[in-house]
């Protein structure tokens, strides 16, 4: 992949909606260098569940990964797909003072189209395990809880905006399904578990 394009442009068009919304064109110059080639545009750089599969792999591979991060399932998704959850921290600090830490839980991709917030969780999740000072300190400090991607079926599906059922989840945090919006409520479940041990500083 990567990133082409001439006179590139986005602007108001003359139409509207019913409401008097207006519609948006988007113009881009675009040169195929071969003949009968076959090329896929995207607006962003993919990333897809198997990206963050190798990621997750590689990543707990390292030497003494364990120290600082671990991983479980935090659910299935509608169709089988499982939806991981990372707990980041010093885990060789005795067990009290691990306790007394507040968590901070972070979470991406509950719009499938929105790559970057794959690449933006991928970097932070880089940041966090890493070897920085500041990064040893933010462990030593607090317990993260990491879901890097809740809409793992709307991913492996191709969808832009909603999950495998045809629902956004991203509007289904009021009163989540247990069996359609699985991802959602197991999130929910977690911050109300992660409350009664320690002090959820940030969402």
């Amino acid at each position: 992949w990567r990133r082409v394009g001439e006179r590139i442009a986005y602007y108001e068009n003359e139409y509207e909606t019913e409401t008097a919304v207006p519609y948006y064109t988007l113009t881009f110059t675009l040169t195929f260098p071969y003949e009968n080639d076959v090329c896929y545009l995207a607006h962003c750089f993919p990333y897809s569940y198997s990206d963050l599969s190798t990621f997750l792999t590689e990543l707990l591979a390292r030497p003494n990964a364990s120290r600082s991060v671990q991983m479980s399932t935090m659910c299935s998704t509608l169709v089988g797909n499982k939806c991981p959850l990372l707990t980041v921290t010093n885990f060789a600090s005795a067990l009290a003072q691990i306790e007394r830490r507040r968590a901070i839980v972070v979470s991406a991709r509950v719009h499938p189209g929105e790559t970057c917030a794959s690449w933006a969780m991928q970097g932070f999740i880089e940041f966090i395990c890493g070897n920085t000072a500041r990064a040893r300190i933010l462990r030593d400090n607090f317990v993260f809880k990491v879901v890097p991607m809740l809409n793992a079926d709307g991913v492996i599906n191709g969808q832009y905006r909603c999950s495998i059922s045809g629902q956004d989840l991203n509007r289904q945090w009021m009163n989540p399904d247990r069996v359609l919006h699985p991802s959602i409520h197991a999130t929910k479940q977690l911050l109300r578990l992660t409350k009664q041990a320690r002090d959820v500083s940030i969402y």
